[in-house]
């Protein structure tokens, strides 16, 4: 045990130490190119303007409005992708009809380049400029979703289904000891993707609608606020704009993680957990191995 927990703070140590490092190497690579390649166009300014600038954005309260906007579209086009993609992967698993008629929806919605749909879904969702990134962002994560879970239900072991069917294991006892630990790290792996893709598309869209469409100037997006600085030449903000983009979807990723943990059990993580789960129930009946 003591070598164990050895192993795992070396761990922690090695990697934070790693982090630190890239973290750095970023700084003195931003550094001299914003001191060289682009020290006379100021596109890239360097890092103490822009860490000025992020606190110039966090000290007003219709950015905080717009970051909170960006961020429940994002949520909600994860869940409701979630509760699709996971329906639809469960009905493919028992209708080959389903499973059929899914692939083209999700080859097509993989294959259509994202600007192209955003353009389009701005174009025909106009009169409900909140929608726009919930619809693009849906159609960008759901074929990953639907196909992680996909892969998720294919991983399980159904002769052990079979087996708990023959020692009389009730359906709830198999979802919580069989299909739980089987696909839940697939599916919250599938879930901090998602998220953090779901934002970056939600901005990109909320960017693009602006452009192809005459929103209301005074709706807080921040799509629109980047749109505005880009014109106006103020890069530095539009790297703290990146800036706070990063932190909101390391804090999802670290919230996310932190359920996951709590919803799945440590038992499920023995390699010897099933076994023991079967030995419990031929012992109830009286089967010896």
């Amino acid at each position: 045990m003591k070598a164990k927990n050895d192993i795992s703070q070396n761990h922690i140590l090695w990697s934070t130490l790693a982090w630190i490092v890239g973290l750095a190497l970023i700084f003195i690579i931003w550094t001299i190119l914003s001191l060289t390649v682009y020290k006379n166009n100021g596109v890239l300014p360097n890092i103490g303007k822009c860490f000025t600038a992020f606190g110039v954005i966090l000290s007003k309260s219709k950015n905080w409005e717009a970051i909170l906007i960006a961020w429940a579209q994002a949520l909600a086009c994860l869940l409701i992708a979630f509760i699709l993609s996971s329906g639809f992967a469960i009905l493919s698993r028992y209708s080959r009809l389903i499973q059929y008629l899914m692939m083209p929806f999700v080859t097509l919605a993989r294959a259509l380049p994202t600007a192209v749909l955003m353009i389009l879904i701005a174009v025909f969702l106009v009169p409900v400029p909140a929608l726009v990134p919930i619809f693009v962002a849906f159609f960008v994560i759901f074929p990953m979703l639907y196909e992680g879970i996909n892969n998720a239900i294919n991983n399980i072991n159904y002769k052990l289904i079979e087996m708990a069917n023959v020692f009389n294991v009730t359906k709830w006892e198999q979802f919580k000891n069989i299909y739980l630990p089987t696909t839940a790290p697939y599916i919250f792996s599938s879930f901090i993707a998602g998220f953090g893709l779901s934002f970056k598309i939600a901005i990109a869209s909320q960017l693009v609608q602006t452009v192809v469409t005459n929103i209301n100037p005074d709706y807080p997006s921040i799509g629109m606020i980047i749109g505005q600085l880009l014109k106006d030449g103020n890069y530095a903000q539009v790297i703290g704009w990146g800036l706070i983009a990063i932190i909101l979807s390391l804090i999802m990723e670290l919230l996310i993680k932190e359920i996951a943990r709590i919803s799945i059990p440590s038992k499920y993580k023995d390699r010897y957990y099933l076994i023991n789960f079967f030995n419990k129930f031929k012992k109830d009946r009286g089967v010896h191995a």
